[in-house]
């Protein structure tokens, strides 16, 4: 498999993997100072997570950049290469929350005991000192590598759109419902990403193994994972039953995530939470994104069966060479009525 055709492709895959090196590896700096620097007592409080979920986040999103990268560069979906565009800036934010977060974290750690008096974390070391440099970076690399990606996708977007007008049909109406098909398809993506992000953070830092609520939040992860895996199936065959399925299931996700804001914006226990900012931001785009998912699903449901399958199922007949005994022969004319000169002939003969 390809991973990319030309020199821009090449620069837009290479900036998000360069990303997610680069982040990742701080970030397992950072963790591995974290885990020597607390003591096990300190699991008992949903504080203790904040270090694992700022790792947590940063490695998912770098991961699912890296990866969506070669599929844009591999569909030219110039819908997706903005959509990653957006993503990096909505991780550079996170950062910068994450910045705050995890010294406040390190402060109340610091400073915390169990009920036997046992400190939360080794006074000697100074974890602080060695990991907001590497949280600086982070948010460094992620602004830096967001500016590469919005310069790249300007250049981009023109090279995919003359390859979509290349190789899919001229029809304009076609094209459109390609392009609707496309639209789909990233927006599932990327409310995949976001949803799980909230998911994890929720579930951990939130609720915190309070059961049953605990094991129903986490049970959301492979139920998304899914229903992307299906709706993708059944959009691009045009299976309409599973349609039907797919779009109950998106409109299913917006009113748990509906709900997971009103707790989060109400007044109770859920509310007073760390992190909050994350699982706002995160709840907030997912929820966008799954609503216009729904919406996209039954636009390209109602577009089955109108010549667009065997286009993205690579079935599209494609214009044959004539035989070799193939000759392109002129009129024979009508006895008496007209003659052509000779040399003309010849010329029509040759064309």
């Amino acid at each position: 498999m390809r991973i990319a055709d030309t020199k821009l492709e090449w620069a837009f895959f290479g900036v998000a993997v360069a990303q997610f090196v680069l982040v990742t590896l701080l970030q397992i700096t950072i963790l591995v100072r974290y885990l020597r620097w607390v003591n096990p007592v300190v699991y008992q409080v949903p504080v203790s997570y904040v270090i694992p979920m700022v790792f947590a986040i940063s490695t998912l999103g770098c991961v699912f950049q890296a990866i969506v990268a070669l599929d844009s560069c591999r569909i030219k979906n110039k819908i997706q290469i903005w959509a990653q565009c957006v993503i990096n800036v909505c991780l550079s934010v996170t950062a910068g929350m994450q910045f705050v977060q995890a010294k406040e974290a390190a402060e109340r750690i610091l400073k915390g005991y169990d009920g036997q008096k046992n400190p939360f974390a080794d006074s000697e070391k100074p974890f602080w000192k060695y990991t907001q440099p590497a949280l600086i970076a982070c948010i460094a690399i992620y602004s830096a590598c967001s500016l590469f990606m919005v310069t790249l996708a300007c250049w981009l977007h023109v090279e995919f759109s003359w390859t979509l007008y290349e190789h899919v049909s001229p029809d304009v109406k076609m094209k459109a419902r390609h392009l609707r098909y496309q639209a789909y398809l990233v927006f599932l993506k990327i409310s995949l990403l976001f949803v799980v992000l909230f998911v994890v953070v929720y579930g951990f830092v939130n609720v915190h193994y309070e059961e049953p609520e605990f094991g129903l939040t986490m049970s959301v992860l492979p139920i998304v994972v899914i229903h992307a895996g299906v709706a993708a199936y059944c959009v691009t065959n045009e299976h309409k039953m599973g349609m039907f399925a797919v779009i109950a299931l998106h409109l299913g996700l917006v009113g748990y995530l509906v709900s997971r804001l009103i707790v989060l914006f109400g007044k109770g226990l859920r509310a007073k939470t760390l992190m909050k900012e994350e699982m706002i931001l995160f709840a907030a785009m997912g929820l966008f994104l799954s609503a216009v998912a729904a919406v996209a699903a039954a636009i390209c449901t109602s577009n089955f069966h109108k010549g667009l399958k065997p286009l993205l199922l690579g079935q599209e007949p494609r214009n044959l060479a004539p035989p070799e005994e193939y000759e392109l022969r002129r009129p024979r004319p009508i006895s008496g009525v007209f003659s052509r000169p000779e040399r003309m002939s010849r010329r029509f003969d040759i064309d």
